[in-house]
């Protein structure tokens, strides 16, 4: 029996031996194809690299033959002009239009690694495929700490001012997104890493002295305007204000419909009052014109929450030559000042009440309606009609 057991025993362990160097083979052949490819795929960008900045100098040599000017005279800034002028464009967005930059500028970076004398990466995380994003979960937790320790020492002392020992100040902005951050740290990822990031920033700003942190935050924030900059046609959502008298939030935008130029300030914690050249909102008979005024409210969902004040002004009567013509009579009908005003309060709106963006962006309200009265043609009735033709 003894000799069984033994017998048994020692197979055990031959065939747990043989499974756990067969599980080491496996797992330095995975290690081996990654850094396999690791190479592979460094071999291929360094060639493309190559290529690129040679059509790029070819493409340099010919800008300056066609310009008329030496090559050792053609820098970036004497390309972008050329460009400029060979290629006009009316485009609206800069990202659209033509460029020519060396390829170092445009195309995505390569993550590089370093390696010690035996082949192996020098650093970690080399094989969690995704280092930078966990060196920056790694930050934010050190980070964590140190703030929870740094409360935890003064929170009862006077050795350090009491705005320390806040929470940060993190309004007026948000995260960025995960195009933005796989741009900043040159490294894909996938949208559950990028959830478990913002999840991190999340808590720690909102511990009591990650305001010693403010700086650390504030690189992976951006403002609420930049992220509707790019999708807007127009002027731009405004920076809020505080009124030094009142201690009150605000906004002001200068805006334009046809030949109406309106400067709207909307004021918050109001009672939902209108003062537009000193008219109130019930002077305005037209029921058009008060739903217009209302729009950016109801579509906010913030009736009787702000105050706004606007001054409106015929742009053809400011003209220089204005003085010698005929008086001149504002164009666009009964809808031209209520849309010359909702535009500017929906941009202030949206400035005082970042929740509401995305619902007046979708809805337009955001949007310059760059549409003018057509001008009359010589010996026509109007703009488009025409004279009825006869034969004789």
């Amino acid at each position: 029996m003894l000799r069984i057991a033994l017998t048994r025993s020692s197979r055990a362990m031959s065939v747990a031996s043989q499974a756990s160097a067969s599980d080491s083979e496996t797992s330095v052949r995975k290690i081996g194809k990654a850094l396999e490819t690791y190479l592979k795929n460094s071999q291929q960008h360094v060639a493309m690299m190559e290529k690129h900045r040679a059509e790029f100098e070819t493409g340099r040599r010919h800008l300056a033959k066609m310009m008329s000017l030496d090559i050792h005279e053609l820098d970036q800034a004497a390309i972008d002009r050329a460009i400029q002028y060979l290629f006009p464009s009316g485009l609206t967005d800069p990202n659209a239009r033509p460029v020519m930059r060396p390829p170092d500028e445009i195309l995505p970076k390569f993550q590089r690694f370093t390696f010690d004398e035996e082949g192996k990466p020098e650093g970690t995380r080399f094989f969690t495929l995704n280092p930078k994003i966990y060196g920056l979960l790694s930050e934010i937790g050190v980070k964590t700490q140190s703030v929870m320790k740094f409360y935890d020492e003064h929170v009862g002392s006077r050795s350090v001012n009491r705005s320390d020992l806040e929470p940060a100040n993190l309004s007026g902005s948000q995260w960025i997104t995960a195009d933005k951050m796989k741009k900043k740290l040159s490294e894909k990822f996938t949208n559950e890493l990028y959830g478990q990031v913002i999840i991190a920033f999340e808590h720690l700003a909102s511990l009591p002295g990650s305001a010693i942190e403010q700086k650390f935050l504030s690189e992976f924030r951006e403002p609420m305007t930049a992220s509707t900059g790019s999708k807007l046609f127009g002027p731009a959502i405004p920076e809020v204000k505080v009124c030094a008298e009142t201690n009150r939030r605000y906004a002001e935008v200068t805006t334009h419909c046809k030949d109406t130029r309106a400067t709207v300030k909307v004021t918050d914690a109001g009672k939902g009052t209108f003062n537009i050249d000193g008219l109130q909102l019930h002077d305005f008979r037209h029921l058009q014109a008060r739903e217009i005024l209302l729009a950016p409210m109801i579509i906010s969902q913030t009736l009787g929450r702000f105050d706004v004040t606007a001054t409106t002004e015929c742009i053809s009567n400011t003209l220089p030559e204005a003085p010698n013509r005929e008086p001149f009579k504002r164009s666009g009908g009964m809808s031209a000042l209520p849309r010359a005003v909702r535009h500017g309060t929906a941009l202030c709106v949206a400035a005082l009440h970042p929740e509401s963006i995305e619902p007046l962006r979708l809805s337009g309200l955001l949007t310059l309606d760059p549409r003018k009265n057509e001008r009359s043609k010589v010996n026509q009735p109007g703009a488009r009609a025409k004279w009825i033709w006869k034969r004789r």
